[in-house]
């Protein structure tokens, strides 16, 4: 029996370690990010079932314990509880947030008719000092949906990052927009997916005598929102709606890993602090989120609280994949989900940080 516990320790050890491997498309361990935080589970009960029976055994699984710290750290957040914010520092907020194509379905909460209305006014009139959309559209047609015209207009300073020109461009124009009440002396683009769906985007922002680039992040999506296993109709094709899914996972897992690394590289050459936010479409446990996580501090992991799932779908809604990551000399002194805002198949996340000055 005591072989059983420490062959169980080991591969436990294993598999946490998998979040650290580079996929590639022929080795693409992209099933683990599922499996690891049900080892987080099942790790803990057996070391407390072992301490609690007395049994040495337990020491076994203290192993694992350490080797999945890190995404413990990840999973819950609990040291803004302990952090304390500086009065006189420098502070701004920051909004991000996955429209969705501003597709409103009642699915999502039908006590907001006027969503779509509503998220129009979020834009145009912000709560944040900044704020960075991900699958932003803009209809040039529309009176109400042409928000970069009315963005104009109230001379807002703003950075629209657009997807290839294509036959539809009279109809409507895809990208992320980066929304801030602070000047901007400069920005572009980080990257693009072959259709332009999927970007990064900066800008350069001044707050009082400081320089902050944000970063505007939607990475290689997951493909999650094609299917609902709530609805009925959708469970007569659950095999090969599953097919399909599994095989998108598995692509997005090595195309975000790419991605990953061009935007660490664009982050380390940065001459300013950056905060990059967005939707990363990747969990805590995965290797584009462990990657990015050694260049930057994560903001849910310094000063959010609980678990902060920010998934609005049909398909899982226990997923965090919206995020902002950060350098310093910034520091992260607040963030949350903002489940009041329940108008499409993502929360929005908003996050307060500090500018500490060098001198």
């Amino acid at each position: 029996m005591k072989y059983f516990h420490v062959i169980v320790a080991v591969l436990l050890s294993l598999l946490y370690l998998t979040g650290s491997i580079p996929p590639t498309e022929r080795y693409n361990l992209w099933f683990t990010i599922f499996v690891i935080p049900f080892a987080m589970v099942a790790n803990t009960v057996l070391l407390i079932i072992m301490a609690l029976r007395r049994k040495r055994v337990a020491l076994f699984y203290l192993l694992p314990m350490v080797v999945g710290l890190p995404y413990m750290i990840s999973t819950v957040g609990f040291k803004s509880y302990f952090q304390r914010s500086n009065p006189s520092a420098t502070t701004f907020t920051l909004l991000n947030y996955n429209v969705s194509n501003f597709n409103i379905k009642d699915k999502f909460d039908p006590r907001h008719p006027d969503a779509g209305t509503e998220l129009y006014d979020m834009v145009l009139n912000p709560e944040t000092d900044i704020q960075c959309y991900q699958e932003f559209i803009n209809y040039p047609w529309s009176e109400a949906g042409n928000v970069i015209q009315r963005l104009t207009a109230l001379k807002r300073n703003f950075y629209f990052s657009m997807e290839p020109e294509t036959k539809h461009m009279d109809y409507s124009r895809l990208g992320t927009l980066i929304v801030s009440k602070f000047p901007i002396i400069a920005s572009g683009d980080v990257l693009s997916g072959p259709a332009g769906f999927n970007r990064v985007s900066f800008v350069d922002v001044v707050i009082k005598s400081d320089t902050v680039r944000i970063v505007n992040v939607h990475l290689h999506s997951m493909g999650l929102s094609r299917f609902d296993p709530r609805v009925r109709s959708q469970l007569r094709e659950m095999g090969r709606a599953t097919r399909t899914i599994l095989s998108k996972l598995k692509e997005g897992v090595f195309e975000r890993s790419k991605e990953a690394e061009e935007l660490s590289r664009f982050v380390e050459a940065s001459p300013y602090p950056v905060v990059c936010a967005g939707d990363f479409n990747d969990m805590p446990y995965a290797y584009t989120y462990r990657y990015l996580r050694k260049y930057m501090k994560n903001a849910f992991e310094e000063s959010g609280r609980g678990f902060g799932f920010t998934y609005n779908g049909g398909t899982l809604r226990v997923l965090r994949i919206d995020n902002q990551f950060y350098t310093g000399p910034v520091r992260s002194v607040e963030l949350k989900t903002r489940y009041d805002l329940p108008y499409t198949d993502h929360f929005p996340v908003q996050g307060k940080y500090e500018l500490l000055r060098n001198d």
